[in-house]
């Protein structure tokens, strides 16, 4: 399942081909400056001065800056979910399931890092701006990557995705990954894929563990 909801775009002001080039420009301007500076760094002088478009494209497309950081959110949820692999059937025995499933996320985190960075940071400490809007789409985020992860663990189980350990697993998975990306940006030398390697055996360590103590 990819996660698929994006802002909307009111009929008057969706961008044609030339409009949708701009408008990712200043995505990615936003997405850079807010990623490596903080949300109160990207004024929107400097988005614009980083995009190279004009004030006033920018209000016309997303009206304020919290309508960019929205966008910013909504557009990377949808990357980075559509770059995860959607595995229905189990590939090999648990630990090499869960291996595969771990090794396609972390490619995916490589290649969307400042995206994980925003959200990372706007779980611990969202801005205090949008009405609540910003926490929503970060709520949404990880409540997604949390059903990923519980459906993917139960298909290399054989268990129930609404199933008490299979949801705790998926959580301390999250709780890995998270911890893993956050050391990698506090210590070069690592590597997350380094990092989340032995992930794999250790859910299967734990669920062993889990499943003897509900018994």
């Amino acid at each position: 399942m990819i996660y698929a909801r994006h802002m909307p775009v009111p009929a008057e002001v969706r961008p044609n081909r030339r409009g949708v080039k701009s408008r990712e420009r200043v995505l990615d301007a936003a997405e850079r400056i807010m990623a490596e500076h903080g949300f109160e760094a990207a004024t929107l002088a400097r988005v614009v001065e980083e995009a190279g478009i004009p004030m006033s494209s920018v209000y016309h497309y997303f009206g304020s800056k919290d309508g960019i950081l929205l966008a910013v959110m909504e557009r990377g949820a949808g990357r980075f979910f559509a770059g995860l692999p959607d595995l229905s059937r189990q590939a090999g025995r648990p630990a090499e399931h869960l291996a595969t499933v771990m090794s396609a996320a972390t490619r995916t985190l490589e290649r969307h890092p400042d995206f994980l960075r925003l959200l990372i940071g706007f779980a611990v400490q969202p801005p205090a701006t949008g009405d609540g809007e910003i926490r929503a789409v970060v709520r949404r985020v990880r409540d997604h990557a949390l059903e990923l992860l519980r459906a993917q663990i139960a298909v290399a189980f054989g268990d129930d995705p609404r199933g008490a350990v299979t949801d705790q697993l998926a959580r301390f998975a999250l709780a890995a990954i998270d911890g893993a990306f956050v050391a990698c940006q506090a210590d070069r030398e690592v590597t997350l894929a380094g990092l989340l390697r032995p992930l794999a055996p250790s859910l299967v360590a734990s669920r062993r563990a889990l499943l003897g103590e509900a018994e």
